[in-house]
């Protein structure tokens, strides 16, 4: 019996904060000419608002050219991020302070928390590639990922 409860117990913790979605972009004949995916673990406020702005970001080059979304993806939105607080810059830090004492929200909480860890992802995937050309040395590249954690933790 215990065992049942512990499982159940650990399933639900395990899909609290998590979620993905796909959208297909497509002419207007119906051919889908692109397909972004956004998903977060662990991630809890402002989940589906990081997808959106993810999802968005990924998208918005072919919606300027006249394609269309098939699939979950609000598009009269402003996914513009709020100004950070003067001679700052968001990091996750920052913005859960900032939400927690109710001058963000929660949307806008969710479209920082995705633009910053996408910066990070692009900064270390630049790194990565960088050391394996041979263009930085091991040293560089881990002063690169302290300075990008620490850009998008704030911590």
């Amino acid at each position: 019996m215990y065992s049942k409860i512990i499982i159940s117990l650990f399933l639900s913790l395990s899909i609290i904060g998590c979620s993905n979605r796909v959208i297909h972009l497509v002419d207007d004949n119906g051919k889908e000419v692109g397909e972004c995916t956004a998903g977060y673990y662990l991630h809890f406020y402002g989940l589906e608002d990081s997808i959106d702005y993810m999802l968005y970001q990924c998208a918005k080059d072919l919606i300027d050219r006249g394609y269309k979304v098939s699939g979950v993806l609000p598009l009269d939105r402003d996914y513009t991020l709020p100004e950070p607080p003067e001679g700052k810059s968001w990091n996750k830090k920052l913005a859960m302070s900032h939400f927690k004492s109710k001058k963000i929200t929660e949307r806008e909480l969710g479209y920082i928390l995705a633009a910053t860890e996408y910066e990070y992802h692009l900064k270390m995937l630049d790194a990565e590639k960088r050391l394996a050309d041979g263009n930085i040395d091991r040293t560089e590249f881990n002063k690169i990922t302290q300075e990008a954690e620490f850009v998008w933790r704030g911590e």
